[in-house]
């Protein structure tokens, strides 16, 4: 097994033993099987493990909204979280309301990825300005953040959540489930989600174009303040996308809990920063990755004391 500083340093509570010596594996969660963010975070783990040595153990939950509160109390280290679910967490935007996550920091931003509205190909529907009135998934009980997004991509596209049918679902999975089964017209998820593919190979899938102006952006960002808008180019990796298509963008943001040690993170962020080829293969989602840009500023939130310790020494932060 490879060896380096990080795999002597202390990550997360759980020790065990590997070929009798003391270790310590580390806790990365992820959301359900299928989604991106359990993809995204597999594929981290299995990085770390691969170029850092250590053992990396993946622990699925049904949403950030499960997976958050542990970070926050010590008991699960890391996680690539959606900058709009860590910004709500923090802030005690519902539904931290009455329990803002205050131990949650800022590690690095890999990718900016891209969220909308799919629908079947053969519908009527090319803009999000074509489906008010019909039927789509709402709610996400095992991920409550997630319907301010639903509602910040209406808005982009001139419409409210009073404008449509709401179809309440537990989870963005199930949402698509229900698209596949001709329950739901149209379906909330991320462009790269294994759902996804999944989606156009049994029925066609074609996602939905936000406004493409200023104004849509501004109000896009009134229910996501992290979120801007992204134009998608047809391509292998994005399926559903014939012609140039603006969604919702977002990046994905590793996190790390105050009780991980700052020589662990700086680590980390090394490791990531001085490996951008190795990054970019770890999924389709960090093609784009640039480690210069590993560092941009989130209104409300903090990054971890080791991360800004990396960033100021090589320059990226003041």
């Amino acid at each position: 097994m490879k060896t380096t500083t990080l795999g002597a340093l202390f990550l997360g509570t759980t020790l065990f033993m590997t070929n009798g010596a003391n270790a310590q594996s580390l806790g990365i969660g992820a959301g359900t099987q299928g989604s991106q963010n359990y993809a995204v975070n597999a594929g981290m783990a299995k990085f770390l493990s691969d170029e850092a040595g250590i053992d990396v153990r993946v622990q699925a939950y049904g949403g950030t909204g499960q997976s958050m509160p542990m970070i926050d109390a010590g008991r699960l280290d890391l996680q690539l979280i959606p900058s709009p679910d860590i910004s709500a967490a923090v802030q005690g935007q519902e539904p931290f309301e009455d329990r803002p996550l205050e131990n949650l920091r800022v590690v690095a931003s890999l990718s900016s990825s891209a969220y909308g509205f799919m629908v079947r190909e053969d519908s009527d529907y090319y803009k999000v300005s074509d489906i008010e009135g019909t039927s789509i998934t709402y709610g996400y009980t095992a991920q409550p953040t997630l319907k301010f997004q639903v509602d910040g991509i209406l808005a982009a596209g001139g419409l409210s959540i009073d404008d449509m049918e709401a179809h309440m679902v537990p989870s963005v999975p199930n949402g698509v489930d229900d698209l596949i089964a001709g329950n739901v017209d149209v379906a909330f998820f991320a462009l790269q989600g294994g759902k996804t593919r999944e989606a156009d190979a049994s029925v066609g899938i074609r996602w939905l174009a936000v406004n493409d102006t200023p104004e849509a952006e501004e109000a896009m960002q009134e229910f996501v303040s992290t979120s801007y808008i992204k134009t998608v180019e047809p391509g292998s990796g994005s399926v559903g996308v014939d012609e140039p298509t603006p969604m919702m963008g977002y990046d994905y943001v590793l996190t790390a809990g105050t009780h991980v040690p700052e020589e662990t993170v700086y680590e980390i962020v090394k490791l990531l920063h001085d490996n951008p080829e190795k990054v970019r293969g770890i999924l389709k989602t960090f093609a784009e990755f640039d480690p210069e840009s590993m560092a941009p500023e989130f209104k409300g939130l903090s990054y971890h004391p080791g991360a800004v310790s990396f960033y100021n020494e090589v320059g990226m932060m003041e």
